[in-house]
């Protein structure tokens, strides 16, 4: 039933940590109450709605008024130490906010991203035991509260539902009654989290098919935001803290939320996917920082140019999630004044490489970078030589423990990360002491003719540079007694052959055997909401293996 696979270290290393100011004894509760004390007007989260058009701009003040006011409705509810409190919302700043509450009563935060519909939901919620929901009614043309009160039996250890807006339709506690407009609470006799107890659980986004919760602590997460918000604050000001990523994601918090209580700064974010809404907020807000996906950089890109605003405020961009195109490197320089650094990282280590500020400009284009303070990389490879191998990494913000199954109880113990941990990328060295993603090891394509593993992300780089390619994915597929090089492609313009792909891979001089056998053509790569690729869909559609 349970399947909780805990990664454990002594004593001497949390110690290690701590000394290297790795981890720390306070938590993200503390740097809050600070900023609220010494900077009460300043803005913490400048969030735009979609619904209305507006954008809603918390001051510390108010904001840490909402998290006490949070903090006290879920102990109303009777949470306590240990217990999950999911919650499904918009990207809203209530929702920030609602993350930190979860911290101050002591309970794991169960962050759900908005896309996921009843069969995934119900799932996390059942191998979580989360005894609180929070929902909206509806969102994206989607019941969210009818679906969670539907499945409401199912889960025997769920107790309340909570649901912004019309709550009384499914029977829930309402929202704004419960978290809002209510006095301020004596918190005094609450527990809040201890920076070394499990305080989150993120559900990774299952680009290989199967979802897995992660476990973190306040400290596994400060160790990967304080290193990376370091890198990404450059010069004097103020600190705004822009990105595209999810509230309910890892990005969006240790960028926006996480990263601007450590600089007393502001997150800046949108419920909304639009590019142009979010430039127009970014220049509001007058942001200094964005941490974005390559596919969103793009449309990114393309908004600006067409309509360009003030965004001579910004000192730094970043793009994770997914591979970062070579062709984006020198357009987002272009087009934003400023460097593109790709960014590497995964749920169950926070964030892990970056391309630098020493690094030369184009180097996005070449590498994921190096390894951020406090975690260490390696490229494992396979007896026999060879620079390209399997990415292993260790360090202070590696998880403490993974959900794999349905489980009933998540024991709150302590961390560990002395063991190397297998991230499931293909890496090699980038010349410079950081690292470049070739793919994952479920994405692998082999070439059993002429033995050779095909280099999926060179031939997917190379064949995007084809003027009738817009996006494309490199896949293997069985079709009758062979193995096939199969090319997914979206095209962009006049229509392809499989023989144009592999006349355009053989002007680039690229080994034969590295050609697609097989074009498939589609209107759209599915993707998740980070931007990666969900190949095993593809394989899943292209594949005639019985």
């Amino acid at each position: 039933m349970t399947s909780l696979v805990r990664l454990t270290t002594d004593p001497d290393l949390a110690r290690h940590y701590r000394s290297n100011g790795w981890w720390r004894d306070t938590t993200f509760l503390d740097d809050l109450a600070e900023s609220a004390r010494l900077r009460p007007d300043a803005p913490a989260m400048i969030n735009g709605r979609t619904a209305d058009g507006t954008v809603r701009v918390v001051s510390y003040r108010d904001f840490d008024q909402q998290v006490r006011r949070m903090a006290g409705g879920l102990a109303d509810l009777g949470v306590r130490t240990g217990d999950v409190v999911a919650f499904q919302l918009p990207d809203w700043w209530e929702t920030a906010a609602l993350l930190l509450a979860c911290l101050r009563v002591g309970a794991i935060a169960q962050p759900i991203v908005p896309q996921l519909r009843a069969r995934e939901i119900e799932r996390v919620l059942a191998r979580t035991g989360a005894r609180v929901c929070v929902t909206v009614d509806s969102w994206a043309g989607h019941g969210h509260a009818r679906a969670l009160a539907e499945m409401a039996p199912r889960l025997p250890e769920l107790r309340h539902r909570v649901v912004h807006g019309d709550a009384e339709d499914t029977g829930a506690v309402d929202f704004h009654e419960c978290f809002v407009d209510r006095p301020d609470p004596d918190l005094s006799s609450l527990s809040p989290v201890d920076p070394d107890q499990p305080s989150v659980v993120l559900f990774t986004s299952g680009s290989t098919g199967e979802r897995k919760g992660v476990l973190h602590t306040c400290n596994t997460i400060y160790a990967g935001t304080s290193g990376f918000t370091a890198e990404a604050v450059r010069g004097p000001g103020a600190d705004r803290a822009a990105t595209t990523m999810r509230v309910s994601h890892i990005a969006c918090p240790l960028w926006a939320v996480f990263g601007v209580l450590l600089t007393g700064g502001a997150g800046v974010f949108q419920d909304g996917t639009d590019p142009g809404a979010m430039l127009d907020l970014m220049a509001r807000a007058e942001s200094t920082r964005l941490l974005t996906s390559a596919p969103t950089l793009a449309a990114l890109i393309a908004a600006q140019r067409e309509r360009p605003r003030d965004l001579t405020s910004l000192r730094a961009v970043m793009a994770g999630g997914t591979t970062v195109p070579p062709g984006i490197v020198g357009l987002a320089r272009e087009t934003f004044g400023v460097p593109l650094h790709a960014v590497w990282g995964m749920t169950e280590n926070v964030v892990g490489t970056a391309v630098r500020a020493d690094d030369p400009h184009d180097w996005s284009a070449h590498s994921d970078g190096r390894a951020l303070p406090g975690l260490e990389v390696r490229v494992v490879t396979p007896e026999g030589g060879g620079t390209t191998g399997a990415l292993q990494v260790r360090g202070a913000s590696m998880c403490v423990g993974t959900i794999t199954g349905d489980i009933a109880d998540i024991p709150a113990t302590g961390a560990g990360h002395g063991d190397w941990f297998d991230t499931g990328d293909i890496a090699r060295p980038d010349g410079r002491g950081g690292i470049r993603i070739e793919g994952r090891v479920a994405d692998r394509v082999y070439d059993p003719e002429n033995a050779l593993m095909i280099p999926v992300r060179d031939v997917e780089e190379e064949l995007q540079r084809h003027p009738g390619v817009k996006d494309v994915a490199i896949i293997g597929c069985t079709d009758g007694p062979r193995d096939q090089v199969c090319a997914v492609v979206v095209p962009g313009g006049e229509p392809l052959t499989l023989a144009d792909l592999r006349d355009h891979l053989r002007g680039a001089g690229m080994t034969e055997a590295y050609h697609p056998d097989r074009l498939e053509l589609v209107d759209e790569l599915p993707r998740d909401p980070m931007g990666k690729l969900r190949k095993y869909e593809l394989r899943a559609l292209f594949d005639t293996a019985p």
